[in-house]
């Protein structure tokens, strides 16, 4: 998919809600069966809370394992979150992520999370990476933009959602949800987007909100710590223009664009 391209901007109102990325490699057991107590020390000090957690197994496999009292063995989750709780690192046998709640600028994202992989690359040495996304929740609320007097066919392009430009449908829809799997130049994203009801908590009532939830992915076997970069370098270029080209004009200057140095990535 050849997306237009668009002056890079960063949004004074930023719509972002949380991005995360996520690397996954082969099992390395040692993490599950020692606590990761030399990474800890490494990073404590910008990530100073700490929990365990046990991931979930999947229903449809947990309903097996008891039918046949076969034996399931929960992984161990470690969450290292910063004192404001708005970055979380966590760890597993298999992946390393890292979420952020208080997105500025994929440059802050990106140098926190190489600073992180850098330390866990010299402690545990994943023989290589299975899996690469970076995903992109932004969510938009027309009252924190002052559009309230706008309806979604003013703010969301037509070749995104369709049914929002349609005047006879439009009306009536109190629901929508999509859901598409696109090939783009490395890899391929997972877009989700659609109409949601949310709870503001200056709010006793609800309000109707638009999210795009974009998974950038690859599964291709990733070597070496610059062909990781090089590919989230692509996704978060990918993720700008996806982004942009599902929005109006309308929408994109509610949010006071601001022009950003183009010799930045």
């Amino acid at each position: 998919m050849n997306l237009p391209e668009f002056e890079r901007v960063i949004y004074k109102r930023n719509p972002l809600v949380e991005v995360l990325c996520q690397l996954r490699f082969p099992p390395i057991l040692k993490i599950s069966h020692q606590e990761p107590v030399e990474f800890q020390d490494e990073i404590r000090f910008q990530y100073p809370l700490f929990e365990t957690t046990q991931t979930q197994v999947p229903s449809e496999i947990l309903k097996v394992a008891q039918q046949f009292g076969l034996p399931l063995q929960s992984d161990i989750a470690y969450s290292f979150k910063s004192e404001d709780k708005k970055w979380h690192l966590s760890i597993t046998k298999d992946f390393i992520a890292l979420t952020a709640s208080s997105y500025e600028s994929y440059e802050q994202f990106k140098q926190r999370l190489k600073e992180a992989v850098e330390i866990f690359d010299r402690i545990y040495k994943p023989s290589f990476y299975t899996r690469v996304g970076l995903r992109y929740q932004d969510l938009i609320i027309r009252s924190k933009l002052e559009l309230e007097d706008k309806i979604w066919s003013d703010l969301i392009a037509k070749h995104i959602a369709s049914e929002l430009h349609d005047p006879q449908l439009s009306s009536s829809i109190q629901a929508v949800t999509k859901s598409l799997i696109l090939k783009i130049e490395n890899g391929q994203v997972n877009l989700n987007h659609g109409l949601v009801t949310i709870k503001e908590p200056s709010k006793n009532n609800d309000e109707v909100a638009y999210l795009f939830d974009a998974d950038f992915y690859t599964e291709q076997k990733i070597e070496g710590d610059r062909n990781v970069w090089n590919v989230l370098d692509e996704f978060n270029k990918s993720a700008r223009k996806l982004f942009r080209w599902s929005i109006t004009d309308t929408l994109h200057n509610a949010m006071q664009p601001q022009s950003v140095d183009t010799t930045e990535i």
